[in-house]
């Protein structure tokens, strides 16, 4: 994949390349326009000799769930704990990437998972 596009699509349409790293931190939104949070963590499995994405996290706590090393810190604050351990899973093909730069889930918060 270049550098100069984030997305492309291949002969058959239905396989897309999508540079990872430049989802993390971006919003996504869930399928009645309200934020869900923003990427911060994906998740992927080996199938084959191939790595396949499953879903992506987001909320607070994806994002401290990508700091690993500070877990062990988060018991001390209580409240914050709490909060930050608020994350979601969104499952990978429920992800409308038509806008890479504005991905938007098929979804709405109540249907999504909490990790």
């Amino acid at each position: 994949m270049t550098e100069r596009s984030s997305i492309e699509s291949s002969p058959d349409a239905s396989v897309r390349e999508l540079r990872l790293e430049s989802l993390v931190g971006h919003r996504l939104r869930g399928s009645d326009g309200k934020p869900l949070g923003r990427i911060e963590e994906i998740a992927a499995e080996v199938r084959g000799t191939d790595w396949i994405v499953v879903e992506v996290h987001v909320g607070p706590g994806a994002l401290l769930e990508r700091l690993a090393e500070l877990t062990s810190l988060v018991p001390l604050f209580g409240a914050l704990h709490r909060r930050l351990n608020a994350r979601h899973r969104v499952p990978w093909d429920r992800i409308d990437f038509t806008d890479p730069s504005r991905p938007r889930a098929t979804v709405r918060r109540a249907e999504l998972e909490r990790v």
